[in-house]
């Protein structure tokens, strides 16, 4: 096992490039499978180095002793990688994958996800719909309540997501695997059907990764301007380093604006920190701190607690017009890191909760197996000490995807 922290990448990347789950290139000699040693390292991996082991709602203790024995007692490999991808998901952290990734497995939220759900009691809703995806073109909307995915109750859905009865499971971890469950199986259509003013509705939905697919495809970041506001929409390019030159010629075309939006409302996959220090080095004058890392292995093995503070320098043309930040449900690990860098720098931040991908990822192998981990192994904090998850925007918009009615965000900004 390697322990190589790479705050460069982001796990919900798997679907829309290659990366070392979805793309692991074969070794030159086999791994000699022993589940009983992989689990060891595995356990070693989670409880030296995750940074999120344990939380509110999740007992890593409890959830690596509910996984023991079925992992010590796998045959082949794959059903080894089967059960630690079980255990990964009731971790309800999107950036804790584990593969290689097939078929069979469900996919990668949020960068496969059309649907965010939450559960309000006994009853499983539907919060928000991501724009462009085909949920919203097919006309589901928030506030519908899903009665069967797949021909399933979501309760029966959770469990097959978890792999534990519902009753033993947390609050974060239903509402992470009805999620979970929404986004359906890897390159699957999806059948699901909701309650809508008292009439029952079925939807057949396409495989999720099909949006991850076609934003892959497209431009890295759109331009618009509404009177003297100018808008740059990224489009989930984080990970792109021409992006940081796109960026820069896109600002200087809005050079004259009074005011800037930059949307990250479509940033679920991630990203690296020389992209957003390449964008945010746009709106200082000198050096600021945007967000600061804990190193919990430094602590947990070898005593001393590491931790350290990221900074943003100036970088190329400075725009000097009032800036705002927006984000949602599909902002993600390095979107998250955006806003909480512009939150510290000056900007005002718009938007709702974001996707809460945890912590800085490391890509991980385990030996005597050929699964391979991303797990988020630095604690990331704003630079006033809150953990990014707990962040919040400024400006609190609860609903944010743009639908044909309008866009929430320019609304909150006339007002």
């Amino acid at each position: 096992m390697r322990y190589a922290p790479l705050t460069a990448c982001a796990a919900a990347l798997l679907l829309s490039q290659p990366s070392p789950i979805s793309a692991q290139q074969p070794s030159s000699a086999p791994v000699r499978f022993d589940a009983a040693g992989a689990w060891t390292a595995f356990d070693r991996l989670l409880r030296e180095n995750y940074g999120y082991r344990d939380r509110p709602g999740i007992d890593g203790d409890a959830i690596l002793t509910a996984f023991a024995e079925r992992a010590r007692a796998a045959k082949t490999d794959k059903d080894f990688i089967d059960v630690l991808q079980l255990v990964a998901r009731n971790f309800a952290d999107p950036h804790f994958v584990v593969g290689p990734l097939d078929a069979d497995d469900w996919s990668v939220v949020p960068t496969a996800s059309d649907l965010f759900g939450v559960v309000d009691g006994a009853r499983f809703m539907i919060e928000d719909v991501r724009a462009g995806g085909d949920a919203a073109a097919k006309g589901l909307r928030p506030d519908m309540a899903v009665v069967r995915i797949d021909g399933q109750s979501p309760r029966r859905a959770i469990e097959e997501v978890t792999g534990r009865a519902f009753t033993d499971l947390s609050a974060p971890q239903i509402a992470f695997a009805f999620n979970v469950a929404l986004a359906g199986h890897r390159g699957r259509r999806r059948m699901v059907e909701v309650t809508d003013g008292g009439r029952r509705r079925r939807f057949e939905l396409a495989a999720t990764n099909d949006l991850a697919d076609r934003i892959a495809g497209g431009p890295l970041l759109k331009v618009a301007r509404r009177g003297s506001l100018g808008i740059i929409r990224i489009n989930n390019s984080l990970g792109d380093q021409a992006l940081i030159d796109q960026f820069g010629r896109a600002l200087d075309t809005l050079s004259d604006t009074s005011a800037l939006l930059i949307d990250l409302r479509d940033t679920p996959s991630g990203g690296n920190t020389s992209v957003a220090r390449g964008i945010m080095g746009h709106f200082v004058d000198h050096e600021l701190p945007y967000q600061k890392h804990v190193v919990p292995y430094e602590a947990r093995v070898l005593g001393p607690t590491r931790t350290f503070m990221e900074y943003v320098a100036p970088f190329g043309r400075r725009y000097s017009g009032k800036v705002y930040v927006a984000g949602g449900h599909w902002t993600g690990s390095m979107g998250e890191g955006l806003m909480i860098g512009f939150d510290a720098i000056g900007a005002t931040t718009m938007g709702t909760d974001m996707a809460h991908l945890l912590g800085a990822l490391s890509n991980e192998t385990i030996q005597a197996s050929a699964a391979r981990i991303d797990i988020g192994t630095e604690q990331l904090f704003t630079v006033a000490g809150l953990p990014r998850e707990r962040f919040q925007p400024q400006v609190y918009v609860p609903r944010v995807e743009r639908t044909p009615a309008g866009d929430p965000i320019l609304a909150a900004l006339r007002r």
